[in-house]
């Protein structure tokens, strides 16, 4: 299927949420498109070169729209899964398009013990969050998959990291990062 492409500095892996300003033309006409039979659009990482090429993205759907007070359009977008991208191309507006392929599900072979604190943490960097509050069917803090891709999604990385972490297909690696960078982190309690 060929979808639009959005190339954004910013990671929303399968199952999570974020939230989008659209101003821009093309970006207009993106969600448009997406929303047209509700086919949704890749979010993928930019690139500076002349001539980006996008390989990897995470097909996303909108859920919600809503008129900012600046006049800007507001959407609500959910992770579905990741996509591999071929045969991306460039309409007159700068908009680029992909045909798209599904890259397999991420699974655990073994999960990490439930014991640590990494879903912990995460609850207390999520409630400061007022995006999740409108979704109650969004937490899953006992799945430890969906733990690491929001600390995926969280953590600080580069735009060639993210596509690292898009390109991974062995979650247990992920697993294991994530385990390891948030050991690390301290969060004060408010």
């Amino acid at each position: 299927m060929r979808l639009p492409l959005f190339p954004l500095d910013l990671l929303v892996l399968p199952g999570g949420l974020s939230q989008l300003r659209i101003f821009e033309p093309r970006y207009l006409r993106l969600v448009s498109i997406a929303s047209e039979e509700a086919k949704g659009f890749v979010l993928c990482q930019p690139s500076n070169d002349d001539f980006p090429q996008f390989n990897i993205g995470v097909h996303c759907m909108i859920e919600d729209f809503e008129q900012l007070e600046d006049g800007m359009l507001g959407i609500t977008i959910r992770g579905l899964e990741r996509v591999e991208l071929s045969d991306t191309n460039q309409a007159d507006d700068k908009l680029y398009s992909a045909l798209t392929k599904n890259k397999p599900a991420w699974s655990l072979e073994q999960a990490n013990p439930i014991e640590d604190d990494l879903s912990e943490k995460l609850q207390q960097v999520l409630v400061q969050h007022s995006l999740y509050e409108q979704h109650p069917d969004f937490f899953a803090y006992d799945d430890e998959s969906w733990v690491v891709s929001r600390w995926l999604e969280l953590l600080p990385f580069s735009s060639n990291a993210k596509n690292q972490i898009l390109n991974e297909d062995d979650f247990n690696t992920l697993d294991n990062l994530v385990h390891q960078l948030v050991s690390e982190i301290t969060i004060d309690a408010r």
